[in-house]
């Protein structure tokens, strides 16, 4: 880089609402362009939680001023924000089920033609869908075109906008997150649970109630600590009730001195992800909690809440078993420890070096 360019400024668009999945996201965009600024319009929470990202700048829009301005006039805020992202170069969003069909996905469209006329816009890391109506995909269709970049992480997103030139796919950008490498595995199930009835499932989902599904979970769980394993009972995000479905199965289950609840909290990311690398076997509810299990070489027991999982199972060419919440005799024990008892893996190596692509276009044009 040539003496006294400035910094190129990204205005950065992420769920941060402490969700494991989506705050690695926000660190592996951060730390791959160190000479980027990324000002992202969030809470203070986050200031610890990615206190080591020294190029996140975190506007706090909890913050004294900004609720000053919104006393005045709220339309005071919406400008202080496009006052920010005019410094910017670009606006990056960087999620996972960002383009999920709501009742008022019309004000939703509205939104990303705003913000991608405003600034050059990539997403990166995104599936399409659940959706109902065409009208809709085609309406999205349409957002794509004026997009700089957009990169879907499984091939059933990307077949829905073949004929569109920024549509682009590549694997889950998390597939290529360096996990902790531990040689020694304790005998232990590592398990990210989901709350069943917090997710914002399709329909599809009414076969079993939240109590069937508690009740399901704990006996995985004490089908394992009787066989003397250490359970790890992990909630990617709270707010989405994860932990507190943790806690409902730990007290339904057997042996629960074997039972350990881990609650990530935003700060302890590092020990999560070394407690998933000294693990025996994965069980993800999380879609993260499947990603991450097999990008750190673990035998994985997918529990699928969507089909974005599916699809992403299909590209990995994955033949295993696995639980899906459709169907819910697939979610218990016998059918659970299968893959650990065949030592079923997939090797995930190309599709670590493929996840790097996402990135393609957004190195190209910062390092312009």
């Amino acid at each position: 880089k040539t003496k006294g360019t400035t910094m190129k400024k990204i205005f950065l668009y992420a769920y941060d609402h402490v969700n494991l999945g989506d705050d690695l996201f926000i660190e592996t965009i951060v730390n791959r362009y160190p000479d980027t600024e990324f000002y992202f319009w969030t809470d203070n929470e986050n200031k610890k939680i990615f206190q080591e990202q020294m190029n996140l700048k975190i506007i706090d829009k909890n913050s004294g001023k900004i609720k000053l301005l919104n006393k005045i006039r709220p339309s005071l805020v919406a400008r202080y924000k496009v006052g920010i992202q005019k410094k910017c170069d670009a606006q990056v969003y960087i999620g996972g089920s960002i383009f999920m069909e709501y009742p008022t996905w019309k004000n939703i469209v509205s939104w990303w033609d705003y913000q991608s006329k405003l600034l050059p816009f990539f997403v990166l890391g995104a599936n399409f869908g659940p959706y109902h109506t065409e009208e809709y995909r085609s309406e999205m269709n349409r957002i794509y075109t004026q997009l700089k970049d957009i990169c879907f992480r499984d091939t059933y997103s990307k077949e829905l906008f073949n004929d569109n030139k920024k549509v682009r796919q590549a694997s889950d950008i998390l597939f290529s997150y360096p996990m902790p490498k531990i040689k020694e595995n304790k005998k232990q199930i590592f398990i990210s649970v989901i709350s069943y009835k917090d997710k914002e499932l399709n329909s599809d989902f009414d076969q079993m109630t939240n109590e069937e599904y508690i009740k399901k979970m704990s006996e995985i769980v004490s089908g394992f600590t009787k066989q003397d394993y250490q359970v790890i009972l992990a909630s990617f995000c709270r707010e989405e009730g994860d932990l507190n479905a943790a806690e409902k199965i730990k007290s339904k289950s057997e042996q629960k001195q074997n039972i350990i609840i881990f609650d990530y909290d935003g700060t302890n990311r590092k020990q999560l992800l070394e407690e998933m690398s000294r693990s025996a076997y994965i069980i993800a509810a999380r879609f993260h909690g499947m990603i991450l299990g097999l990008a750190a070489g673990k035998s994985v027991f997918p529990i699928l809440y969507s089909d974005k999982t599916k699809y992403v199972l299909e590209d990995l060419g994955f033949q295993g078993k696995y639980a899906d919440l459709r169907d819910p005799d697939s979610l218990r024990f016998e059918n659970a420890k299968k893959n650990l008892e065949s030592e079923y893996k997939i090797d995930v190596t190309e599709s670590m070096k493929n996840a790097e692509k996402h990135f393609e276009k957004l190195d190209e044009f910062l390092n312009d």
